[in-house]
C-alpha cells in the first residue's frame, strides 16, 4: 500500500469502516511517521538552499566590492602611474577585471537559480506540513470519535 493509498485511507475512516477493521491506528500510526519524515527532509531542503542562496549573495557582494576599486584603480592614471604599470599590465589588468566582471555576472545568475529553489522547496514545504497537520488533526478527531463510541456504551 502506497503513501497516497494510506493517506486515502486515513480520510475515508469513518465509523462504517471501522466496524470492519482490525486496528486503525496502525495505519494511522503509519501515515504520520511518513508525515514526519517527509516534513523533516522538506525542512532539511528548504533550510540548506536558503543557507546556501545567502552564501552565495554575500560571494558576490564581496566579490563585486573587490572588483570596483579594481577598475577604479586601473581607469586612474595618477595610480597606474604610481603602482609602475607598463601598457601591457594595465592591458591585462583590464582583462582579468572583464573575466571577473563576467564570472561575477554568472555567479549572480546562479544565485538567482538557488534562490528560486529554495523559494519552490519552501512551498513543498509549507504544503507538506499542511497535509500532516491536516491528517493529524484528523486522527486525533478519529481518536475522540472512539472514546465517544466507549462511553456510550
Amino acid at each position: 500500500m502506497s503513501d497516497k493509498d494510506l493517506g486515502r485511507a486515513l480520510l475515508d475512516l469513518d465509523a462504517r469502516m471501522l466496524a470492519g477493521a482490525a486496528d486503525p491506528r496502525e495505519a494511522t500510526m503509519k501515515i504520520l511517521d511518513g508525515d514526519r519524515r517527509r516534513v523533516w527532509w522538506w525542512s532539511a531542503i528548504a533550510l540548506t538552499l536558503w543557507i546556501c542562496t545567502l552564501l552565495m549573495v554575500l560571494w558576490m557582494l564581496v566579490a563585486m566590492g573587490l572588483l570596483m576599486p579594481f577598475e577604479a584603480h586601473l581607469r586612474d592614471p595618477a595610480q597606474v602611474a604610481r603602482f609602475g604599470m607598463t601598457p601591457e599590465m594595465l592591458k591585462a589588468g583590464e582583462l582579468n577585471a572583464e573575466i571577473m566582471f563576467r564570472m561575477i555576472t554568472v555567479g549572480i545568475t546562479m544565485s538567482v537559480g538557488i534562490l528560486a529553489l529554495a523559494a519552490g522547496s519552501t512551498v513543498f514545504l509549507v504544503l507538506a506540513s499542511r497535509r500532516a497537520t491536516l491528517r493529524q488533526i484528523n486522527a486525533s478527531l478519529l481518536e475522540i470519535s472512539d472514546q465517544l463510541k466507549q462511553l456510550r456504551k
